[in-house]
This record gives structure tokens, C-alpha cells and sequence, in this order.
């Protein structure tokens, strides 16, 4: 929680000047996660047409998981779920409204909490041995940056859509997850992935 603080009060301090200039404020749902049961909102700012800054905020419902089949000697199988904030900026490089060109970097602070149970298969030789299970979970904090790239086309006067992809890497390490296929809050199933976001103006234009 303490890298989420920083990173508020670092956006804060960062999109200051451009806040007091009353900006254009968009917010935005990214219907690519929804496929995994996660919910992303966003919120962006900006009072030029060549850059914009965001911050990103999405929760993952409780999924079940496992990190494998009843066929192997241990497995551990339960539900994860967590929740994530992203903060960034985004530059535009063709002023059309239509389709707009469009790269951003971004870094994002995760929480997953893994709960189920592990489950160790015996092989004996003389009869069939039970099961030994055993409650295991988990909590890891995740840090991460990347990059977004696409293009904004507009809609409506108000309503616009971006299409893109975002590639993410873990800062310090890929951690240890039960279960490394899982969807990771924030970080998705894979390092590249891909962006559908709706934007609607609130303020602005």
C-alpha cells in the first residue's frame, strides 16, 4: 500500500499545473478484462491535444483456479482475486479526430489474495492412500510498468474509443504465484495484451 501512496501523491504533484488550468476530464471502462472478471475504470486529464495523463483503477472478482490436474502427485486448487491502481501519461501524434495515433507508459501497483488448499497425492504399494490436504494461501503485492499504443477514434462529440495493445513487465521479478497461468490484477495472463476502452468527456472537449 505504501507504492500506491507514492505513487498518488507522485501524480498529484505531477499533473498539478495542468489541473489548475481546468482540463478535459474523460472517464473510461476497458471492456477487454471483463473477460476475466475484472472491472477497470480510468479517469483522464488534459488541456492539450498531444497529451493526456490517466490513472486506472480495477478490481478482480474471486475466479477459481488451480495450478494443475488431478493427475499430478501435488496441485493446489481455490479462488484468487485482487485489485489494482495504474497511473500514466499518453501522447498523441496526429490531430485528427477521426483516428488519432497514440503511445503511453504507465506503471501500476497490484494485490492478489490466493485462498484453497493444497493437495499431496500418496503412491502406495500395498492399498489406495487418502489425500493429504491442507489449507494454503496467500497475499502478494505486485509492481509493474509498461507501455500502451493504438489509436482514439471518436464517436461522438463526447464518446470516443481506444484499440490498442499494452505490454506489462513485472518490476523485480515475475512473483510466486499457486498457480502461474492465473489472471494477475494488473497484469493480465500474458506480458502483451489487448485494449478496448470507452472514454465518455465529462468536462471539456
Amino acid at each position: 500500500m505504501k507504492t500506491i501512496s507514492t505513487l498518488l501523491v507522485g501524480f498529484v504533484l505531477w499533473s498539478n499545473a495542468l489541473l489548475a488550468q481546468t482540463p478535459t476530464t474523460q472517464i473510461g471502462l476497458n471492456a477487454v478484462p471483463l473477460l476475466n472478471r475484472t472491472l477497470e475504470l480510468s479517469a483522464t486529464w488534459t488541456k492539450s491535444p498531444h497529451h493526456e495523463f490517466f490513472a486506472q483503477g480495477g478490481y478482480t472478482f474471486p475466479t477459481s483456479s488451480s495450478n494443475g490436474n488431478r493427475f499430478q502427485d501435488f496441485y493446489w486448487e481455490g479462488t484468487t482475486r485482487g485489485a489494482y491502481l495504474r497511473l500514466g501519461a499518453r501522447a498523441f501524434f496526429n490531430p485528427s479526430d477521426r483516428f488519432r495515433l497514440f503511445l503511453g507508459f504507465h506503471i501500476t501497483n497490484g494485490y492478489v489474495k490466493q485462498a484453497g488448499k493444497n493437495t499431496t497425492v500418496l503412491n502406495c504399494l500395498m492399498a489406495p492412500c487418502p489425500a493429504l490436504e491442507r489449507e494454503a494461501q496467500q497475499d502478494n503485492y505486485l509492481l509493474s510498468a509498461g507501455f500502451v499504443g493504438g489509436i482514439r477514434t471518436s464517436i461522438t462529440q463526447r464518446l470516443a474509443v481506444d484499440l490498442g495493445m499494452q505490454l506489462n513487465s513485472f518490476v523485480g521479478g515475475k512473483p510466486e504465484l499457486m498457480g502461474q497461468d492465473i489472471y494477475t490484477p494488473g497484469y493480465g495472463r500474458k506480458p502483451l495484451q489487448p485494449v478496448a476502452t470507452v472514454h465518455y468527456t465529462l468536462k471539456g472537449r
